[in-house]
């Protein structure tokens, strides 16, 4: 999953209390914990999304758990707008926090949306919401709220965590380690509540879980901030207080406005409007060209802004962006098409580990426990914790023996990887061919090489950012690779709409293995050609880096 860029260096303020736990300010462990549970609200969201979507109206064979019945392609391009935005609007809410309210009160409003926000997805539920259309809408407008939240709040805590240390400090760097693990910790545990709450009393249980968590979270920081973080977060203005109820309510009154808006059908005309266009081969191609020569421009232009010593490093960092974008838009099938997969053909039984047929009555024949399919969302915040420390070490051996790979080599492993990865999900696809099943130890397999090239791709690129780009880009530099995370997560939502089309053969492909796996390996074949194109672009980045310690 992704990590939380640092953002730009910020003063230090001294702190209230001088107590410190394993080498590091207490803060840093209250800062841990918030952001635990605000990842535990974004993962739980995340692994239930799409399956909660698809259940059917009528519920299981026992009218158990209902869902909203929409298709596997309209639950995908949801679930990747959903994705999308959360890592969108953190710009806008970095611009708001450092202009207008801190960082303090900034984590606070997107706190209490995304509280609000789980809060609704949990009402929208509720005696006849559960069918209507009206408790649809309910349900898009929390969705909203929770994207506006974590707008708010995700790019305020680790620009706190840096404000912890002097510029220099030996140990920011162990610091962001162990924020990371707090983002990996939430994530690991949401799918055990969240997902086991909804997929085995209700979905909106589940959905409403994760307010708690937020809500705890919350509790915690505002009791422990007085005496271990002071004044870190505070305003640049007098009025912060009024500001912050402004963006509080302006926030409820846009995610109200997305849910009116939804319940009116403007959304279905949007969506006729583009197919109208995409109808007409011309008009699109000349808008989608117009648009990447648009891009292509102001990079450019942007390059050329710099000083000539400048220029070969923003342009590798612009370059990398691009391959961070294809990385995550396959590793984000994750909550999409793999996730659905393996609800509905992975055996998730797990025959030596038998539990009671009837909940609660020790004495009713034995069955095998079923894994539920949400609990495979914590598979990588796992292996993230377990590999993370070990793929740190392995980069500090190489880097004391001066064969740390440069960072375009990283790219060539992460993207290698991530294909590989693939390779057992295809590999799933062909047995689950029929009325077979795939075992789930090949879905762990995919998910445990898609982290390892994660470790490859993502702090190490966020770490290249930090210090290729001139001092006076870094905030848009990283901005800009929270917009490539953007696409990516929305691209890969709207890329796993079209799995039925594949599935069903409506949509060619080169290859015919039948099933998934022909969808599967489109993610095996875009992530190696990524890989073999930037390992031919290799000599040529490295000497666009060679300004830059890498």
């Amino acid at each position: 999953m992704a990590a939380v860029p640092a953002g730009p260096a910020t003063e230090t303020i001294d702190l209230p209390s001088d107590k410190t736990w394993l080498g590091h300010p207490v803060g840093l462990f209250l800062l841990f914990l918030v952001e635990m549970w605000e990842r535990f609200s974004y993962y739980g969201m995340r692994a239930l999304l799409v399956l909660y979507l698809i259940a059917r109206t009528t519920g299981d064979e026992n009218g158990f758990n209902p869902g909203r019945g929409w298709s596997e392609s309209e639950a995908s391009s949801l679930y990747g707008w959903y994705t999308g935005l959360a890592y969108l609007f953190p710009i806008f809410g970095g611009m708001i926090a450092d202009k207008f309210i801190g960082t303090h009160r900034s984590m606070l409003v997107g706190g209490t949306l995304i509280s609000i926000g789980h809060i609704i997805l949990g009402i929208s539920g509720l005696g006849d919401l559960e069918h209507s259309a009206a408790g649809m809408s309910l349900f898009i407008t929390g969705l909203a709220a929770i994207v506006l939240g974590t707008g708010h709040f995700k790019p305020t805590v680790s620009v706190m965590v840096g404000q912890l240390y002097r510029q220099g400090d030996p140990r920011r760097d162990g610091a962001f380690t162990i924020f990371y693990m707090g983002i990996n910790l939430g994530a690991f545990l949401c799918a055990f509540i969240c997902g086991t709450l909804g997929e085995k009393v209700g979905w909106h249980w589940g959905f409403g879980s994760a307010a708690v968590g937020m809500i705890l979270g919350m509790v915690i920081y505002m009791i422990g901030r007085p005496t271990f973080l002071g004044r870190i977060g505070e305003a640049p203005r007098q009025d912060a207080v009024r500001l912050s109820w402004m963006f509080l309510f302006i926030s409820l009154a846009l995610s109200a406005a997305f849910g009116w808006i939804y319940h009116a059908g403007a959304l279905n005309a949007l969506q006729e409007g583009i197919a109208t266009l995409k109808a007409k081969p011309a008009l699109w191609n000349t808008i989608v060209g117009a648009t990447v020569l648009a891009i292509v421009g102001w990079a450019v232009m942007f390059i050329r802004k710099n000083a000539p010593e400048d220029r070969g490093p923003v342009a590798t960092i612009l370059i990398f962006m691009l391959f961070n974008a294809m990385f995550w838009l396959a590793f984000e099938q994750a909550g999409s098409s793999i996730n659905v997969f393996t609800n509905d053909e992975v055996n998730r039984e797990v025959p030596f580990f038998p539990v009671a047929s009837v909940p609660g009555d020790p004495a009713s024949p034995k069955v095998p426990f079923v894994v539920p399919t949400t609990w495979f969302q914590s598979v990588n915040a796992a292996f993230i914790i377990l590999l993370a420390p070990i793929m740190s070490a392995i980069w500090v051996w190489l880097g004391r023996r001066k064969m740390n790979p440069s960072q375009p080599m990283k790219i060539f492993w992460g993207l290698s990887l991530l294909g590989f990865g693939y390779l057992f999900t295809v590999w799933a696809g062909v047995l689950a061919l029929g009325d077979a099943k795939a075992p789930m130890w090949l879905i762990v397999a995919t998910y445990f090489w898609h982290t390892v090239g994660e470790l490859c791709v993502s702090p190490t690129g966020l770490s290249y950012v930090t210090k290729a780009a001139p001092k006076q880009y870094v905030s848009l530099l990283m901005g800009l690779y929270f917009v490539s995370s953007f696409i990516a997560n929305l691209g890969g939502g709207l890329v796993a709409a079209q799995v039925e089309a594949v599935e069903k053969g409506e949509m060619k492909l080169p290859w015919s293995f039948g099933g998934r796996a022909d969808f599967f390996f489109l993610f095996v074949v875009t992530s190696f050609g990524a890989a073999a194109l930037v390992l031919a672009m290799t000599p040529w980045l490295k000497k666009m880096m060679r300004s830059t310690a890498d």
